[in-house]
């Protein structure tokens, strides 16, 4: 490739270090060049492992996840037992040409559109490791040296703003939970592996008496509420969506008000993949007061509209005959608003929901 058109290349390989949104471009950009299909982004560190693809090849990174050969993939297996880390490869270093034609890896690699990959994997000082890997379709025939060649040439430049992004990311990650501090909120970042790797003094605070910080993974001292951010945690980590407890109570005690733990996801969009968090934690405590806003409820705790209605009829003290009656709803609909109110909430007795309820205002 020449200079000319290599410099611009550079720019925008640069650039997306400082805006990550701009790294699925730029995969697509590189692929075109080799006569590829996308590009994918794959960052590991101790916090996360996690990755970007660009939009033409996701739907085949997406078939060969669900087929589970990413967790037998000959690529990476035979990347580290050739010891290749840290060199521009093909699939050519990595299998025979017989296994090239028959094995069953890349046997479903050609049946759902690719079949032939070009890419690096390195390791920064800091313990992260970088892949970055471009495929196209088999028909169209192996990588060519000039191509590799080309790959080759964009790897350092590639490492060095893939890594800062992975470094930015995180310090984003700190700062938000430094700015809750400053408005007297208690806040920490869990990454992908679900430990506990910032908090501001007023989270660090309550360790231990709220906040345990394990080292297979953070947790919550009081166990049913321990139990519901497990369940959540494990939820984003899968990338199954958001589930339904995203705000925890954990009832008060003599020595201290009770509390709700919200958990806000780090979205896995490509302005966060690099971030290595997974999500914030906010501790919101709870004074009296009597029947709180619907709208108040329903932010806490993720209800829907409706089961904010019902679960302020209950704060009041109404039963489900009456907010069935003065809502205009059957009491079989009522009564399933309760359970979703019960599961979200983690409350299982309705005096106990009335009692947590009472006590809610920020």
């Amino acid at each position: 490739m020449q200079n000319a058109k290599l410099e611009p290349l550079l720019d925008r390989i640069y650039e997306a270090a400082i805006v990550p949104s701009e790294w699925p471009l730029v995969l697509d950009m590189i692929s075109k060049e080799i006569g590829g299909l996308g590009g994918l982004l794959f960052a590991a560190s101790e916090f996360m492992s996690t990755g970007v693809t660009s939009a033409g090849f996701e739907g085949i990174r997406t078939k060969f996840v669900s087929s589970g050969w990413s967790e037998r993939n000959i690529r990476v297996s035979r990347l580290f037992e050739r010891d290749l880390l840290g060199l521009t490869v093909t699939d050519q270093d990595l299998a025979t040409a017989e296994e090239l034609r028959s094995h069953p890896q890349y046997e479903y690699m050609r049946q759902i559109g690719g079949g032939w990959c070009v890419g690096f994997t390195t390791q920064a000082p800091t313990g992260d490791t970088l892949v970055a890997s471009f495929e196209r379709a088999h028909a169209r025939g192996a990588f060519q040296a000039s191509e590799v060649a080309f790959i080759e040439s964009l790897r350092p430049h590639f490492s060095r703003s893939a890594l800062l992004t992975a470094r930015l990311g995180m310090e984003r990650a700190r700062a938000a939970a430094e700015t809750m501090g400053v408005i007297g909120l208690p806040a920490g970042v869990v990454a992908h592996n679900n430990r506990l790797i910032a908090a501001n003094a007023l989270l660090s605070d309550m360790i231990p008496s709220v906040i345990l910080d394990g080292r297979d993974r953070v947790r919550l001292a009081n166990p049913k509420a321990d139990a519901m951010m497990r369940d959540a945690c494990a939820r984003l980590s899968k990338d199954k969506g958001v589930g339904t407890a995203l705000s925890i109570p954990i009832p008060g005690s003599e020595e201290r008000k009770a509390l709700v733990v919200h958990i806000v996801p780090v979205r896995r969009a490509a302005h966060d993949i690099f971030s290595g968090a997974l999500c914030l934690l906010v501790v919101t405590p709870l004074a009296r007061k009597d029947a709180p806003p619907a709208s108040l409820i329903q932010g806490l705790f993720d209800l829907t509209s409706a089961e904010a209605k019902v679960a302020k009829g209950l704060a009041a003290g109404e039963t489900a005959q009456e907010i069935a009656l003065r809502l205009g709803n059957s009491l079989g609909t009522i009564r399933t608003h309760i359970k979703s109110i019960f599961l979200k909430t983690g409350i299982t007795k309705q005096a106990d929901l009335v009692a947590l309820l009472a006590g809610v205002s920020l």
